[in-house]
């Protein structure tokens, strides 16, 4: 197994989200569950084998923050399971700091107990 390479603390942070491919307006969102989340990505699973590279909008509402925040995030790996779903990691992108800060004080809060910051 290679070196850790995470920037960020990961929290095991069950909930479900919804995504659609970058750009294409044409499909409806589709339903993932999260496995667990940072505020430089997260792993999920989902019903949809996900292209190494493919660029996704991912709609978020995290327990604690009552809008959805939807989220650039790049498909960096994706393996099927034998329960015939696939679980998939993905890095988010073009994030602004003020949401990266929302996602790393909610995985602290939930890893550490620290209160999230206002």
């Amino acid at each position: 197994m290679g070196a850790e390479r995470r920037q960020y603390g990961r929290a095991p942070l069950p909930f479900d989200a919804k995504y659609r491919h970058y750009g294409d307006l044409s499909t409806a969102w589709r339903t993932i569950r999260t496995i667990n989340i940072s505020a430089g990505g997260m792993r999920f699973r989902s019903a949809d084998f996900m292209e190494f590279g493919a660029v996704l909008e991912v709609q978020i509402t995290l327990p604690a923050v009552h809008e959805a925040r939807i989220i650039k995030a790049r498909v960096v790996w994706s393996e099927p399971m034998a329960s015939g779903v696939t679980e998939n990691g993905a890095e988010f992108f073009d994030v602004e700091l003020a949401e990266q800060a929302i996602i790393d004080n909610l995985v602290k809060f939930l890893t550490k107990g620290t209160p999230p910051a206002a």
